[in-house]
């Protein structure tokens, strides 16, 4: 990537040949419509497969998933949500599908515009902020082609796409690197993880959580968002699955595990968190149940481990909205060997945690910089 950046300096780019086209020009609009029980394809994606920020399709349905009238799309198009423009929704299909009527599907004018640099240029700020703009209606705002066709924007020449788009595409690489890093780094995480909380795999001694934790459900306080904004500060305010807000006050003061009560990632714990560990000043609303070590029993890192990723689906009551009650919660066993063993395992958990944390960072920068890049070219 060095060599194409030393080639193009991005903070001096010369537009004074670039040209306006209106977005007609720039790319077609696929608009077959087709039932997805007579789609013969295999794919399906809908908004929800698709991250913000991200040109890549990570996730994927199948028709049978959905009903009514969906897209076609074909590999070298991109998908870009015209629904709620600001959740920033654009990404590139390398297969044969259909997808949501809840987006456009785009193909570049190859006379007009590389299609390798087209996603690229439907993410950055200038055409993502006028889609927003552009947008019509209250709750679910909706971009019509109507007036995006007619929207005109500023492109470099033919000659100069091919090298910008290989610069883009050489930090999207290094982006998918560190993402496929932190894959790894993650499934080892939560394969120890499992190997921790599942029950079936020691035959050592086990403890209920009322045997080793002090619950302090009692001293939690919610507080709706209009109390909030007059209690902003920089103290951690948590709820069912995390960071809710920052105040200037706090309830606790020391190391913590909370774990969702209601709404909590229950059915997806091996995927996501359903328990996260707080340290120092914190405030708790009464969506996550707060977990303090009692002397001389486990670690809060042992604590955390055994919980984060845990199967406690049937403790878990409720349909709609699942919750776990603290009488089910104080029954929940954990895995207490020897002291040696859990320092030993601790010790190898928290090198991995503290990789993984780092690999995050990475991607972080990596982004940000992949943005920055994006933005000077547009």
């Amino acid at each position: 990537m060095e060599s194409i950046t030393q080639s193009i300096d991005l903070n001096n780019l010369d537009k004074s040949t670039w040209e306006t086209f209106k977005f007609e020009d720039i790319a077609h609009k696929i608009s077959k419509t087709v039932k997805p029980d007579e789609a013969k394809v295999d794919i399906y994606i809908g908004l929800e497969h698709i991250d913000a920020n991200d040109i890549h399709i990570r996730r994927k349905g199948v028709p049978a998933d959905v009903k009514g009238g969906k897209l076609r799309c074909y590999p070298g198009d991109v998908i870009f949500g015209k629904r709620r423009a600001y959740q920033r929704k654009a990404a590139i299909v390398d297969f044969n599908g259909i997808c949501s009527a809840h987006a456009f599907v785009f193909r570049a004018n190859q006379e007009i515009i590389d299609p390798k640099l087209f996603p690229f240029f439907l993410h950055s700020d200038q055409f993502m902020h006028r889609m927003v703009d552009i947008s019509v209606g209250g709750l679910s705002p909706t971009i019509n082609w109507g007036d995006l066709k007619q929207q005109e924007f500023l492109l470099p020449p033919k000659d100069q796409q091919a090298k910008l788009a290989e610069l883009l595409w050489a930090m999207d690489g290094v982006v998918e690197r560190e993402n496929e890093i932190f894959k790894q780094s993650d499934y080892l995480f939560k394969s120890k993880c499992k190997f921790i909380s599942d029950k079936y795999l020691h035959k050592g001694e086990y403890k209920k959580i009322s045997e080793v934790c002090t619950i302090k459900d009692n001293l939690r306080r919610p507080i709706n968002s209009s109390e909030r904004d007059k209690m902003k500060g920089e103290i951690p305010y948590y709820g069912a699955n995390g960071l809710v807000d920052y105040l200037n006050d706090f309830i606790f003061d020391e190391d913590l595990v909370l774990v969702a009560e209601d709404g909590g990632n229950f059915k997806e714990f091996y995927q996501k968190e359903i328990a996260y560990k707080v340290s120092g000043k914190s405030w708790v609303n009464n969506h996550a149940h707060v977990l303090a070590i009692k002397e001389n029993s486990i670690s809060i890192d042992w604590l955390f481990y055994s919980l984060v990723h845990k199967n406690i689906l049937k403790y878990i009551i409720g349909t709609t909205r699942l919750k776990l009650n603290k009488s089910e919660l104080e029954n929940i066993p954990i895995w207490v060997p020897e002291n040696k063993l859990i320092q030993k395992i601790t010790k190898e958990m928290i090198q991995i945690e503290n990789s993984r944390q780092i690999i995050e960072s990475k991607i972080q920068s990596s982004k940000s910089l992949q943005k920055s890049l994006i933005n000077q070219v547009f």
